[in-house]
């Protein structure tokens, strides 16, 4: 038998392919990994799925390259008046035919694959049938032969059984290859120049595969996948900063846990806020009973705040509480502070673990909803203290952290800008504060 074009070419460029893919997916799958962004490991799952995947094709194309040398090697008892053709890539078809094998009598399409016989029943013969019928248009195209182009599909898998499921498609095993070839004989034979014309056909065209767009053509396919996932990545991102940064602009608020709690931003930025300075009655505490008003809070403020845009402020030196949340001043787009809101309504108290800019704005305001007895008031308020000045309060001072309570002998030394009101002792503990000795 004459071998006219050693095969393996095209499934070591497969194979280097899909080795650089799984590579590169899995290193970007490290990479978001390790980066220190929330709900980012969600997408490094994914590259690293699709760099096992790669791994796996990978493998199958050195077992094709194997599985071919193998047909190769079946094939060589056969005489010199059968010339065999290795890894054709004809113009206007995707991936390669593995063996066309010239008899004096015929022409066969052979591809090879190493898997059981029981996924050849899909994508295999449906490959094998669009590789005879593409052979076939292209003689009848180039050569004006048109003839019957027998496809024959064969499993280097020892351990395969046949399934035949298709009569057009010659599915056997290895083993049986070669006389099965020596088996399909002819009453006609075909012409020596017909013979001669149509291998230097196939030659030619498998000589002039690598020009400029049949190479466009495999890098569009090529990287199709990559093309797909880069989209996928685009559109992730869009989605994450289309909920806005925290701490820019604007940012959207895409849920309330309850009326003084709700999450901001998307994806990694996504981010719990909890209102600085004050509190609504609880709703979702796991070993508190829901609070009198709290759902209508909770109402007020989903309604008012839920998909809408809103910008956020920060006490420079409160940022964080101790559970990890965002304390911000919370601003609405025509401009109003929803803290204080919450408070005018009656829905929250002031809270004032230390001392914040609106800090004596915001309990005028609860002065005025106790006066008026609104929302949460409309109770009997219990010990409840609503200080309208500063005289008589305990003063903190900012830098030593030491407070002073009315008549001590520091109780009025020290700077206006460094000072820190509070209503109670435990209120300045609290915060972080020790009692003056004297």
């Amino acid at each position: 038998m004459h071998i006219l074009r050693s095969g393996g070419e095209y499934a070591r460029e497969q194979q280097r392919l899909y080795g650089v893919k799984a590579t590169v997916f899995v290193l970007t799958g490290t990479v978001l990994l390790i980066l220190p962004i929330s709900h980012v490991w969600i997408l490094s799952l994914i590259f690293f799925g699709c760099g096992l995947h790669y791994f796996k094709r990978r493998s199958d194309w050195h077992k094709g390259i194997l599985g071919e040398k193998m047909v190769v090697e079946a094939l060589t008892p056969l005489d010199n008046s059968y010339v065999l053709i290795n890894d054709v890539v004809l113009f206007e078809r995707t991936g390669n035919i593995d063996h066309i094998l010239v008899s004096p009598n015929s022409v066969f399409v052979i591809e090879t694959k190493s898997y059981r016989w029981h996924y050849l029943n899909r994508f295999p013969i449906r490959q094998a049938i669009h590789s005879a019928i593409s052979l076939r248009q292209f003689l009848e195209k180039q050569i004006q032969l048109d003839m019957f182009i027998p496809a024959i599909l064969v499993s280097t898998n020892p351990d395969a059984t046949t399934n035949q499921s298709f009569p057009t498609v010659n599915v056997i095993a290895l083993r049986n290859l070669c006389d099965f070839i020596k088996d399909q004989g002819n009453q006609s034979r075909l012409d020596i120049e017909v013979k001669k014309n149509l291998m230097h056909e196939i030659l030619r065209v498998s000589h002039t595969t690598s020009q400029k767009e049949v190479t466009a053509k495999k890098w569009l396919l090529k990287y199709i996948d990559i093309e797909l996932l880069a989209v996928g990545l685009i559109v992730y991102l869009f989605y994450v900063f289309s909920g806005g940064n925290p701490y820019g602009k604007w940012v959207l608020v895409t849920e309330v846990v309850d009326g003084d709690t709700v999450h901001v931003g998307r994806g990694w930025r996504k981010t719990t806020v909890q209102f600085l300075g004050v509190d609504t009655p609880e709703t979702v505490h796991p070993n508190k009973p829901v609070g009198f008003l709290g759902p209508e809070a909770s109402d007020f403020t989903k309604k008012t705040l839920e998909g809408k845009k809103v910008r956020l402020e920060f006490e420079p030196s409160n940022q964080m509480d101790k559970y990890g949340r965002l304390l911000a001043y919370v601003y609405l787009s025509d401009g109003s502070l929803f803290n204080a809101e919450l408070i005018k309504r009656g829905y929250a108290r002031v809270t004032a673990p230390s001392y914040f800019r609106y800090y004596d704005e915001f309990h005028n305001y609860e002065r005025e909803a106790v006066a008026d007895r609104r929302g949460i008031w409309t109770t009997k308020v219990k010990n409840i203290q609503v200080p309208s000045e500063k005289v008589g309060k305990i003063i903190g001072n900012l830098k030593s952290k030491i407070y002073h309570l009315p008549g001590q002998a520091n109780y009025e030394k020290g700077k206006e800008e460094n000072r820190v009101y509070f209503d109670s002792e435990e209120e300045a503990i609290r915060a972080g504060y020790r009692k003056a000795k004297r």
